[in-house]
C-alpha cells in the first residue's frame, strides 16, 4: 500500500489558469496533503523538494503540469531517491505539451483527479492500474553538467519548431493536438520562403554515433528521439525497430531532402512506407545510446538546453519508472 502521497504543481501551465479552478483544487490539495502540497517557482526549489521527499519516503508524487513539470520532477527524483526506493507518479495533464499524459494514457485532471486519487489511496486500490516507462536520460561531456531526463528529444529544425509552438498565439488559440498540427504547418511553410528555405533545409552541423556504430558527420536537417511508445493522433515517426523498452526510437532526416511533404504526410499518420525507409535522407532506427555533438541548443520535453562548450550530448536509455493510470 501507498503510505505517503505528495503533489507538485506547476500554477504557470497552460491548463492552470483559471481562478476558480485554482483556487478549489488548492483547497482540497491544501486540507488533504498539508505540507507536501507544493508550487515550486524555481528548478532549485523543485531539487530541494525531492529531497524532502525522499527523506520522509513519500512513494507516490502527483505532478500537475505539462512535459516540461514531468521532466523536471523525474529528474529531481533521480538525483534524490535510491534507484530501489523510486516513487511512482501520477500525471494530471495541464501543460502545452502533454505527451508523456497521452502515451500513458491519461484524461482526468483537476480536483476530479485529487478526489479519484484520494478514493482509490484510501481504498488501497491507487496501484492497481500501472504502466512503465523508461526515461531518456540526457548526459554532457562536461560532468559539471548535471544529467537530466525526459521522454521527448529533438534539435535542428525541431528546436525552430519549438519556438514556433510556444508563440502566445498558438498557445492561446489552439489545444494541444491543433498546436502540434498548427506548428508542423508553419515550419513547413518556411520552406517556401526564400528567406528561410536555405537556412531550414542545410540543417545544423552534426555528429551522430549510434551504440558502437561508425560516426555519422552530416548536417541534420531534424532529429528526434524518445522512449515514449506512442504520440498523439496516431503520429509516430519512427520505424527500424519494435517497441523496446530498454533502446531510444529516433529519427534524423539530412540535409536538403527530398520528398520531405511526402515524408512528414507519411510520418504524421505512424506510416513509413518501404520508398521511405530505403531513402538515404531519412534514417529512423532504436539504439541504447546516441552521441550527438551539435552547437544549437536540443530540446528535451518542451525546454531548451545548451549542449555545453564542446557541443557534445549523450541520449541513453535511463531509469524505468511507473506511472498511476487513473
Amino acid at each position: 500500500m501507498i503510505q505517503n502521497i505528495a503533489l507538485i504543481k506547476n500554477p504557470t501551465s497552460r491548463l492552470n489558469q483559471n481562478e476558480k479552478e485554482n483556487a478549489d483544487f488548492t483547497k482540497f490539495a491544501s486540507e488533504w496533503l498539508g505540507s507536501r502540497y507544493c508550487m515550486p517557482d524555481t528548478i532549485e526549489k523543485l531539487n530541494q523538494m525531492m529531497v524532502h521527499y525522499a527523506a520522509e519516503n513519500v512513494e507516490c508524487i502527483i505532478v500537475d503540469g505539462g512535459d516540461g513539470t514531468i521532466s523536471q520532477v523525474m529528474t529531481g527524483i533521480y538525483h534524490a531517491y535510491d534507484s530501489d526506493k523510486m516513487p511512482k507518479l501520477v500525471i494530471l495533464p495541464s501543460g502545452n505539451t502533454n505527451l508523456i499524459a497521452k502515451d500513458i494514457g491519461f484524461g482526468v485532471r483537476g480536483v476530479q483527479a485529487l478526489q479519484r486519487v484520494k478514493i482509490l489511496h484510501e481504498r488501497q486500490r491507487l496501484i492497481n492500474s500501472v504502466q512503465h516507462r523508461h526515461a531518456l536520460k540526457i548526459e554532457w561531456s562536461d560532468t559539471s553538467k548535471t544529467p537530466i531526463l525526459g521522454m521527448f528529444a529533438g534539435a535542428a529544425a525541431f528546436t525552430r519548431a519549438i519556438n514556433i509552438a510556444h508563440n502566445p498565439t498558438i498557445l492561446k488559440n489552439f489545444a494541444h493536438d491543433w498546436a502540434v498540427g498548427i506548428t508542423i504547418i508553419f515550419a513547413l511553410l518556411k520552406l517556401l520562403s526564400p528567406q528561410t528555405r536555405e537556412l531550414w533545409l542545410k540543417g545544423e552541423k552534426c555528429e551522430l554515433q549510434y551504440d558502437q556504430q561508425k560516426i555519422v558527420s552530416e548536417n541534420s536537417f531534424l532529429f528526434l528521439a524518445t522512449t515514449l511508445q506512442s504520440l498523439s493522433s496516431g503520429m509516430w515517426p519512427f520505424w527500424g525497430g519494435t517497441h523496446d523498452d530498454q533502446r531510444l526510437h529516433y529519427l534524423n532526416i539530412g540535409p536538403y531532402p527530398s520528398k520531405l511533404l511526402s515524408a512528414c504526410w507519411n510520418l504524421l499518420r505512424g506510416k513509413a512506407p518501404l520508398w521511405l525507409r530505403n531513402h538515404p535522407s531519412y534514417h529512423s532506427g532504436i539504439a541504447q545510446k546516441i552521441s550527438m555533438k551539435i552547437q544549437k541548443e536540443i530540446i528535451l520535453d518542451g525546454e531548451h538546453y545548451d549542449t555545453g562548450s564542446d557541443y557534445q550530448v549523450y541520449l541513453s536509455v535511463g531509469p524505468e519508472f511507473s506511472f498511476v493510470r487513473l
